[in-house]
């Protein structure tokens, strides 16, 4: 189906009937349209007074044998040749959205009968019979983005100049699909946050202080200690690796509980505990518990200082405590604890939607990359390997290379020495360079509209 703009409202088919939205209308719906391109709006009636498209309706009517030979004009009008429509189908409308006007025939409009253009009886509140129009005092920006949804299918795009918050209320105006609307929104980068909370009202005021800080100053109150005791357990994991602050550990000696990073490592475990079993005990589904990352992180921090406790009460021995090759790896795994400032930071759950959202981006930059290194790898050995002085010693020697290569890092531990191993680096590194650039707008793209949307810079 085609759609016109227009601003003059000039109609080259005029109908014969009434409209069926007019409250005068007969509700007949197998009358013509009759096409007369030669009539103007300022001289539509003939010799008797009567309407042309009246006129030539009568002549229709009385010359059925164009209906019997569509190939045939009818005599004495202008219609087009094979041209017959009935009311469904042919029925144009003009909207006029704050002096702009859009024309766009009606079975469009009717594939979207839950929209507020798409149903003849809720659009007829706006209708205006003197000027045969509907008329909306609203946002015509907005409206182009409105009436190419009809007009092309079903596919929502925001213009740039218009602000978010007055899209979505002229989306709601407009009654637009709502699954439309949300997929419009996940687009652009909105996230919907579904709270669940505990039926016995005791688990859901610990649930709301413990899960939502805004909910409450006291909800605040814990957000912010939880938030200093994580930096603090993270700053003394990397200060206790000072030589000068490190203390020894010799062999025999008795595990020293008096330490100051013990007892302030202690400290931060016992609240992360207490966090974690208050979380765990309000939360409304036990099963759902363990499938959130951050509490995971959260149970994995804490894991690791018992593990260790229980070693040295078991041992008695400083030495035996840190020595064991498992343990030291449990003394890294406290470094999640940094993923639990993501549920306080907005601009750390920027960073995780934004990588979210670019996952296929980063996978076409995963291949374009891998693809990369399997070539100059082989070409750079093959180039080589002749070489006496040659610094590759199969392709497999030659992924680093081409990794740091590509990547315009230049360590310099394996350089081509000769002629083509250099013009092969050469184009190694100009190709690094295009393929680092594939993921980089896409991440910038939605890190924008992520941002915006939660810091609400996207509104007016």
């Amino acid at each position: 189906m085609a759609t016109v703009v227009s601003i003059m409202n000039q109609r080259r088919y005029r109908k014969s009937y009434d409209r069926p939205d007019r409250m005068n209308s007969d509700g007949e719906g197998d009358q013509l349209w009759v096409f007369q391109p030669h009539l103007k709006h300022s001289s539509r009636m003939d010799s008797h007074g009567s309407d042309g498209s009246k006129t030539a309706l009568d002549t229709i009517k009385s010359s059925p044998s164009h209906l019997s030979d569509p190939l045939s004009p009818c005599s004495g009008c202008s219609i087009p040749i094979a041209h017959r429509c009935n009311l469904l189908t042919c029925e144009r409308i003009t909207i006029n959205v704050s002096g702009q006007y859009y024309e766009i025939w009606a079975s469009v409009l009717n594939k979207h009968p839950e929209t507020l253009l798409g149903n003849p009886e809720k659009r007829l509140q706006f209708y205006d019979r003197q000027r045969d129009e509907y008329f909306f005092d609203r946002h015509r920006p907005t409206f182009e983005a409105i009436f190419n949804y009809y007009k092309y299918g079903g596919y929502l795009r925001r213009p740039d100049p218009v602000p978010d918050d007055i899209f979505l209320s002229e989306l709601d105006f407009y009654e637009i699909e709502k699954d439309m609307i949300d997929k419009y929104k996940r687009e652009e980068g909105y996230v919907d946050e579904v709270r669940i909370l505990p039926e016995n009202p005791i688990q859901r005021k610990i649930w709301m202080i413990m899960e939502y800080p805004e909910t409450s100053c006291f909800a605040y109150a814990i957000a912010i200690v939880s938030v200093i005791i994580t930096v603090l357990s993270i700053v003394l994991f990397c200060v206790e690796t000072i030589p000068s602050l490190k203390k020894e550990c010799n062999e025999g000696d008795p595990v020293n509980f008096a330490e100051p990073f013990f007892i302030l490592e202690t400290i931060c475990t016992i609240f992360f505990t207490i966090e974690v079993l208050l979380r765990f005990f309000s939360c409304p589904n036990k099963l759902q518990y363990f499938k959130d990352f951050k509490n995971i992180v959260d149970v994995t921090a804490v894991i690791p200082y018992y593990i260790t406790l229980s070693n040295s009460l078991t041992s008695q021995s400083c030495e035996s405590s840190k020595s064991s090759t498992s343990l030291a790896f449990l003394r890294v795994v406290r470094l999640v604890r940094i993923f639990k400032l993501t549920k306080h930071s907005a601009g750390l759950q920027v960073l995780i939607l934004t990588f979210k959202a670019s996952v296929e981006g980063l996978l076409l930059f995963l291949v374009a990359m891998s693809v990369c290194i399997l070539l100059f790898s082989s070409a750079i050995y093959y180039a080589e390997h002749e070489l006496a002085d040659s610094q590759i010693t199969s392709i497999p020697d030659g992924f680093w290379w081409a990794v740091i290569t590509m990547c315009t890092v230049g360590y310099g531990d394996q350089v081509p020495i000769g002629v083509w191993g250099k013009i092969i680096g050469s184009i190694c590194a100009i190709s690094g360079v295009l393929t680092l650039a594939i993921p980089v707008p896409i991440i910038t793209e939605n890190f924008n509209k992520f941002y915006a949307h939660k810091t609400g810079r996207g509104r007016m």
